[in-house]
């Protein structure tokens, strides 16, 4: 009966450290998904913070169309973040993707539909649209959003805004 015993302490004790075992492995992967190098977490984080960032671009004929997330449920400032957008592009410095400047350099203007979150593309109205191109009198000749800031203007729903680069 001794033998017997012991027989089934053993085989309990196999069981506890396989339940360890899994449950260790369960805290590591759910761990590494939520922390780890671009885990779930991080980029939810990331989105939340009220960085803006482009999604998609298309230009024609030097003229650039930009569809731009502001990763926030409202914004404060729209002329603040307006000039924060367009000099994110001046700077080529979105979070996700790079304005191609390499074969037709910078466009000559901007038109940005502007969205809170990511899910609100083709499901609702933009938040509102930004617009930067030159002046009236400007237009017959070339210029780029990079180097001619003083030719242009900054427009946020087709209402005139200062703009602040020269």
């Amino acid at each position: 009966m001794k033998s017997q015993k012991n027989v089934d302490n053993v085989r309990c004790g196999d069981k506890r450290r396989v339940r360890a075992l899994l449950a260790a492995s369960a805290a590591s992967v759910m761990l590494f998904l939520l922390f780890g190098e671009g885990g779930w977490l991080g980029r939810r984080s990331l989105s939340d913070r009220g960085i803006p960032d482009a999604v998609s671009s298309r230009t024609v004929n030097g003229e650039c169309y930009l569809d731009v997330v502001a990763n926030t449920d409202r914004i404060e400032d729209e002329a603040e973040f307006a000039r924060t957008v367009v000099q994110m592009c001046r700077d080529n410095s979105f979070h996700s993707m790079k304005l191609s400047t390499d074969r037709g350099g910078y466009p000559s203007s901007l038109e940005i539909k502007v969205y809170l979150r990511r899910a609100d593309i083709n499901t609702v109205q933009p938040a509102f649209v930004i617009r930067y191109e030159p002046a009236e009198g400007m237009r017959r000749e070339p210029h780029n959003i990079k180097d001619d800031v003083e030719k242009y203007k900054l427009y946020v729903d087709d209402k005139e805004i200062p703009c602040y680069y020269y």
